[in-house]
């Protein structure tokens, strides 16, 4: 088989000629899957070329069609020779692969849509409704971390049901007895929330979703806790022309310049380039964390080189152009000698391209754990070593809800 790609403005075209068989099937998957994780959701296989499709041909394109039609993208057959028009009306799917040609136009993007372009993205703005204001408490003593290490007068259980946000150091359990070997990074947001268990060398992160009177609950060390709405969805895309990724510290720091605020939450699901952070893999509630050499390895993992295979991530973070003392010890500078200070914790999925257009907040969250069990939990850093450093996670495009932090409250 042969494919040759023919990219338009809004729609790709694969035009096939030889046959969809056992042999040349995965290669098809794996061609449309390049050009999704590329950024082409909108897909048209021109089989003008193909003498001879099997049901394991059939099987590549509905996968693929029902890939893309989750993500309000599409994918249709264009120009099928008699044969593929054939097979495909014997089968019944004449109406959505054949017939669906009408799907290709993209919806008009509603009135109230404002897109700006900035260093190599475009960002599409989407107001939301929000009737209460982003709060966020502050929770424990991160410096303890370093210091002195928790003890049980440190631990608070703290809820998160849907309307609320959170990342920090915490484990789901009963008590501090009960979490004491087992506290690590979490996060939280959308009723949903992801903690790193450090009890085990190679621990996978465990998850709560709010289900009925099932209210996700961490037992915390320290933590940014926020309840609110949301105020603002921002969707954005690498340019055609540009690097085809933008880092974590552009991203929050045009976030910061669209929402006029100088403090904000914000809460992301992308699609990466590369992901680069550290996790705990020793309880601190056990002692200090030690920050020297060899000392450090005890205690933390890193990421250690750049991987280019794509994965889909949950961001849940706090920025800050301003910051008050009080919370100071929560955040970071994003970058060396940056101006802005951020917490951002990742939950890392297996790739799945991100819906395009306006996304609800509601719901998304909960859906992304439904298809995918989180790989990993990580606390994002920028690795600025001279010559071996790692630099900082890269995004490829996605969607994002912040609303303006006003205010820290102690609790």
């Amino acid at each position: 088989m042969q494919i040759t790609e023919h990219p338009g403005s809004e729609l790709l075209e694969l035009r096939l000629s030889g046959r969809i068989d056992a042999t040349w099937g995965e290669h098809l998957s794996a061609t449309i899957e390049k050009a999704v994780r590329a950024g082409s959701h909108r897909v048209a296989l021109n089989c003008a070329g193909v003498d001879y499709i099997s049901s394991l041909g059939i099987g590549v394109i509905v996968t693929q069609y029902k890939l893309l039609k989750s993500v309000n993208g599409s994918l249709v057959i264009t120009e099928p020779s008699k044969f593929v028009r054939k097979i495909i009306t014997t089968v019944g799917l004449a109406g959505i692969l054949l017939e669906g040609s009408k799907e290709v136009a993209p919806a008009a993007a509603a009135p109230s849509v404002h897109r700006e372009v900035r260093g190599g993205a475009v960002y599409e703005i989407h107001p939301q409704s929000s009737a209460h204001p982003l709060s966020c408490t502050l929770i424990g003593e991160p410096a303890k971390l370093t210091t002195t290490g928790f003890d049980a007068a440190d631990c608070r259980s703290v809820p998160f049901p849907s309307g609320t946000f959170g990342l920090g150091l915490g484990a789901f359990g009963t008590s501090f007895a009960d979490c004491e070997g087992r506290f690590g990074e979490f996060l939280a947001a959308g009723g949903c929330t992801i903690a790193l268990p450090t009890s085990e060398a190679d621990g996978v992160p465990d998850y709560v979703v709010e289900e009925g009177n099932l209210i996700p609950r961490v037992e915390t060390l320290y933590a940014l806790a926020g309840n609110g709405d949301f105020s603002t969805m921002v969707r954005f895309d690498p340019l055609p022309d540009g690097p085809g990724k933008l880092g974590l510290s552009e991203l929050v720091t045009t976030l910061l310049d669209l929402s006029g605020s100088s403090t904000i939450a914000f809460v992301v699901l992308a699609e990466t380039a590369c992901v680069v952070g550290a996790s705990l893999i020793k309880s601190p509630a056990l002692g200090p964390l030690a920050y020297g050499v060899p000392g450090v390895r005890d205690w933390l993992s890193f990421t250690t080189e750049r991987v280019s295979e794509k994965s889909l991530a949950l961001l849940v973070g706090v920025a800050s152009r301003n910051i008050s003392d009080e919370a100071a010890a929560f955040l970071r500078p994003l970058r060396p000698n940056a101006a802005i200070c951020a917490h951002v914790h990742a939950a890392i999925f297996n790739y799945r391209p991100v819906q395009r257009g306006e996304l609800p907040f509601a719901g998304t969250v909960s859906k992304v754990i439904a298809t995918s069990n989180p790989k990993a939990l990580l606390h994002l850093m920028t690795d600025s070593r001279p010559y071996e450093g790692l630099g900082e996670t890269d995004l490829a495009r996605g969607a994002c809800w912040m609303g303006s932090l006003e205010t820290f409250t102690r609790g």
